[in-house]
């Protein structure tokens, strides 16, 4: 309707632009750290233990076989990842650059009473959806930003050792009535 009110739908359009890829990108992180911790579990049971049939040679030809496996779908991942990324940012585009011609083809109508009085009325709407667009992208981004930061406290970890499992909590027994 007017170019305040399309300069707001096109910055609300690149803040969930924004959040998307923020998403995006804490699921390629969260998927490549539970993959690789899965690994590492892996690689940690078959050697901590003494199994019946199971030589050495074949926990190394084991434990290779998960390793390339899970490369493959760490790989796999960031390809999606990649592709999903490319999208949000097509569509993103898109989305801006037909807003831009709309306003375009309607900019004789600016100066009309009832655009005026359309535009008072839509104003405070479009300043909330940008502010909830805002808090969506800042709240992804900080997503992103703690997945990424525990991914790199739990490579740093597995330098040192495997925490150890947090101890269950133990029921009390019931009397019998």
């Amino acid at each position: 309707m007017s170019t305040t009110l399309n300069a707001i739908a096109i910055d609300v359009v690149g803040q969930c632009g924004q959040a998307a890829k923020h998403v995006v990108n804490a699921y390629r992180v969260g998927s490549e750290r539970t993959i690789t911790g899965l690994g590492g579990r892996y690689a940690q049971l078959l050697n901590a233990r003494k199994l019946p049939l199971v030589t050495d040679e074949l926990k190394t030809a084991l434990i290779d076989s998960e390793r390339r496996v899970s490369g493959l779908a760490i790989d796999a991942i960031a390809q999606a990842s990649q592709r999903a990324q490319q999208a949000v940012e097509r569509i993103t585009n898109r989305t801006v650059e037909g807003m831009e011609v709309f306003n375009a083809k309607t900019a004789w109508a600016d100066e009309l009473m009832v655009v005026g009085a359309v535009r008072k009325i839509y104003m405070p709407v479009a300043n909330l959806s940008l502010g909830i667009a805002t808090r969506a992208n800042q709240a992804s981004a900080q997503l992103a930003q703690r997945v990424t930061s525990i991914g790199k406290k739990a490579k740093a970890g597995t330098a040192r050792g495997v925490k150890a499992q947090p101890k269950r909590a133990r029921r009390t027994p019931r009397k019998a009535a």
